[in-house]
């Protein structure tokens, strides 16, 4: 039974009511339990006009604008309005006390001009009319339950509409006949609902609270969630190489050639050299011209794994530590770059340590195989026992190797204790594309990314946030969920539900479909249309355009040429040359030119190989995409579950080849041989007398046709970095913001099949079955998707969802 409430209806301010019989423009909040009138009433006719009530679903008409005091969020949850009563049925004689409460009635038949507004019918009480049960679209009121809430809320969304060009008119006119009030949120019924306040002349807006805002929910921080429980796991992974033991292994390395230089230079200065030169084969010449620059391009190596777990983890690391840095999603790379120049970006981010030992890296990396490369040289020894040529370590170049290793053991120390008991807020390694997707699931820093995936740098759309990774809670809800993320502490929720969809959205994304030709057409000299091939294909890292290859691979050919044809017209190189500076060696074993043709070469050959390291990377980081961009998509172990930058060296080359993804595999390869190029360039070159004045430099000729081998594979192996079509992107995807762009509509953050997975098995399970309702494993694309928002994305989903438009990925269409 409807109760007696005091519930007064405004006038309704609308020059002319329309009644809107759109499908696609029914409210979410009008379920199929509420509609205007039964079938028993809609027929009756007014008494006046003789009109006929009209029988509709609630429509929310474009035409009208949202009111100041509400927001989207509220009118998609509110309630019906109120069914129409035609005046036939109307009560005239209901005591004035119970006339508080009123049901509006559109005539047909009758308009009003100017400021009369619509004619509204007198209220009835449901509490005594049997008729009244009647019109209420045949519905029996819910017994023992007060109705009179959710009659005031109908009343206030019918009444509202009109609110803005009311205040105005009445503005004008010096009337106020308009109530306003504030939405407050109803515990006992779970749902907003507006206090009417008295009308005052230029009342302002009320000013939004957290505890009284359309959107209250804010994350609250959960710093001790409850132990002991699998749903709740700590958050404090490190990856393998990171960890203690394992960066202490790598410290041991390096202390030992330490050690062994250091040995090698005292022994060498107290017992007249170290051993005798026997000519230039044999094991010693590969112990002292070889086997240093082997030790040191390990050790690079091993360096190398160790700072791309370090760029992987440190955005993360400092969001779960809460640093306050603002941009750390945008501005912090995850993709390693800290090989043939320095990069500093860790310190502007506050993370001395790491940047300290990420300068320490790149200068051994540097300059340790070069130098290691003169280390030992051939010095005349005259001693009681004998006189000769003896290998001899050269002290300056001997204490400048232990000064940079030194360096770089204080820089792994420092990492070691960096990312020891440390809260890196992870749950496991973050190595692949779907491991974005648990952290960003829920997060309220999404709102942000609106049309990033066609911007060009997405780091200069976003405003620096303080961001944390950590458990979450929200501060207005009922239910203590914990959740996982991102999010800003204090910020509300602002994120599209991930499970509780509108049912007009759900119904528009099954009617969504392409056209291409038409998007294609219409987004010519759009630079952020997503169709267009300019903003589809607009990037590739500055090193990997074609211009730069193209650049890369005439320079290197050249080089090579000129260095074959110098090398062996005439023998100019078998028969050794005049080197041009002294060769006499000092009381330390220095020689210049010794020094020059060790060095030099090795520097070069030291260049190329971390120069193939940023193309490497690279190419491991964008092989996901290219995968992604198949015209027909592909499954989640070929996509989202590639984790070609956390691999160890050879062992990226065997799983790219297994997977036939034969460039990364052959680039991959190319990243560790290339190796042996400054490893061989350093010892090929020795200074020898011929005759009694006659000095030269003499190459070791196995060694040397060796070079020629490497550097010949080398040059061809620029033919296999062009880059083709599927490889090009619309910007970078170097930071953790440029991959959440592609990703932050998409329908994989709301698939309740991967929602909040709590480990990289069960995360990998729910990427590879089979969803419900379909036959076949899931494939994943790159192309344009409806995102939740029901708008068109261009970015990550499953390739083909039931009842929705396939993902277009235009590298199969666009050539």
């Amino acid at each position: 039974m409807f109760p007696a409430g005091n519930v007064s209806l405004g006038a309704v301010s609308s020059s002319r009511p329309q009644l809107m019989r759109t499908e696609s423009q029914q409210s979410a909040a009008a379920s199929d339990d509420y509609y205007s009138l039964s079938s028993r009433t809609s027929a009756t006719r007014s008494t006046s006009g003789g009109s006929r009530a009209a029988v509709v679903r609630y429509a929310t008409p474009n035409s009208h604008p949202i009111s100041r005091n509400s927001s989207p969020t509220v009118s998609r949850t509110l309630l019906a309005p109120p069914a129409a009563v035609p005046r036939s049925e109307q009560n005239h004689d209901i005591p004035a006390e119970q006339r508080d409460t009123f049901v509006t009635h559109i005539d047909s038949t009758t308009q009003s001009t100017g400021n009369r507004g619509t004619h509204i019918s007198s209220g009835f009480d449901g509490a005594r009319s049997g008729p009244v049960r009647d019109s209420y679209a045949g519905r029996e009121p819910t017994p023992g339950v007060d109705d009179s809430p959710y009659i005031r809320f109908a009343i206030s969304q019918l009444t509202r509409e009109g609110e803005d060009a009311h205040s105005r008119r009445s503005g004008e006119s010096g009337s106020d006949s308009t109530q306003t009030g504030r939405l407050l949120w109803d515990d006992s019924l779970g749902q907003f609902v507006r206090t009417v306040t008295p009308p005052t002349r230029q009342q302002l807006p009320p000013e939004r609270s957290p505890q009284n805002s359309v959107d209250p929910e804010a994350f609250v921080a959960v710093n001790d969630p409850p132990r002991g429980s699998l749903i709740y796991p700590p958050l404090d992974f490190v990856p393998t190489v990171l960890r203690p033991w394992a960066l202490g292994a790598i410290i041991i390395c390096v202390l030992l050639m330490m050690a062994g230089i250091s040995f090698s230079n005292v022994w060498s200065q107290n017992h007249h050299g170290i051993w005798r030169y026997v000519g230039r084969s044999g094991a010693r010449y590969f112990v002292v011209q070889f086997l240093p620059q082997l030790l040191g391009a390990m050790i690079s190596i091993l360096a190398f794994v160790v700072q791309a777990a370090v760029y992987r983890v440190m955005p993360f690391a400092i969001m779960g530590s809460e640093r306050p840095f603002g941009e750390t999603l945008q501005r912090l790379p995850i993709v390693p770059r800290n090989f043939l120049l320095p990069d500093l970006s860790h310190i502007i981010h506050g993370e001395i340590l790491v940047g300290f030992s990420l300068f320490s890296i790149w200068l051994s990396n540097l300059s340790t195989v070069p130098l290691l490369s003169c280390l030992y040289q051939v010095k005349w020894y005259v001693t009681d026992n004998e006189e000769g040529w003896r290998w001899a370590a050269v002290e300056a170049v001997g204490w400048a190797l232990v000064a940079v290793y030194g360096l770089l053991a204080l820089g792994l120390v420092l990492l070691m204790l960096r990312f020891l008991r440390t809260w890196s807020g992870l749950m496991w390694d973050p190595v692949c594309l779907g491991d974005l997707i648990p952290v960003i699931q829920r997060s309220n820093m999404l709102p942000d990314f609106e049309d990033t995936e066609t911007a060009p740098d997405v780091g200069k759309t976003l405003k620096p946030r303080v961001l944390r990774l950590g458990y979450w809670q929200l501060s207005q809800g009922r239910d203590p969920e914990i959740f996982y993320g991102i999010g800003e502490v204090g910020s509300t929720v602002g994120n599209p539900s991930l499970h509780l969809v509108a049912k007009n959205r759900r119904e528009q994304l099954l009617k969504v479909s392409f056209d291409a030709e038409k998007h294609r057409a219409a987004g010519k000299g759009d630079s952020q249309d997503l169709y267009s091939p300019s903003v589809r294909y607009r990037w590739a890292p500055w090193f990997l355009r074609k211009p730069y290859i193209i650049a890369w691979t005439v320079i290197i050919c050249g080089l090579f040429i000129a260095f074959v044809v110098v090398s062996f017209v005439h023998n100019a190189v078998e028969d050794g040359f005049s080197p041009h500076l002294p060769t006499r060696p000092s009381a330390s074993a220095f020689s210049s030119s010794n020094f020059l043709y060790s060095f030099v070469p090795a520097l070069i050959g030291n260049a190329l190989f971390l120069a193939w390291q940023h193309i490497d990377f690279y190419f491991r980081a964008l092989q996901p995409y290219t995968t992604l961009s198949s015209p027909n998509g592909a499954s989640a172990e070929q996509t989202l579950l590639l984790a070609y930058p956390a691999l160890l060296p050879f062992q990226v080359t065997i799983a790219a080849f297994l997977n036939k993804h034969f460039k990364v595999a052959w680039i991959s390869f190319i990243s560790v041989v290339s190796g042996a190029i400054p490893i061989l360039a350093g010892g090929v070159f020795i200074a020898l007398r011929y005759g009694e004045n006659d000095i030269r430099i003499t190459p070791l000729m196995p060694a040397f046709y060796a070079i020629v081998g490497f550097c010949a594979v080398y040059m061809i192996s620029f033919l296999a970095i062009w880059p083709g079509r599927y490889r090009y992107l619309p910007h970078g995807i170097s930071t953790l913001a440029d991959q959440i762009s592609f990703l932050y509509q998409s329908p994989l953050l709301s698939d309740k099949l991967l929602r909040e997975p709590r480990s990289k098995t069960d995360l990998v399970t729910r990427l590879v079955m089979t969803p419900p309702g379909d036959q076949e494993y899931p494939k994943y694309g790159f192309g344009i998707y409806v995102g939740r928002d029901g708008r068109e994305h261009l970015g990550i989903d499953r390739y083909s969802r039931p009842g929705r438009a396939d993902m277009l990925i235009t590298t199969g269409m666009m050539k």
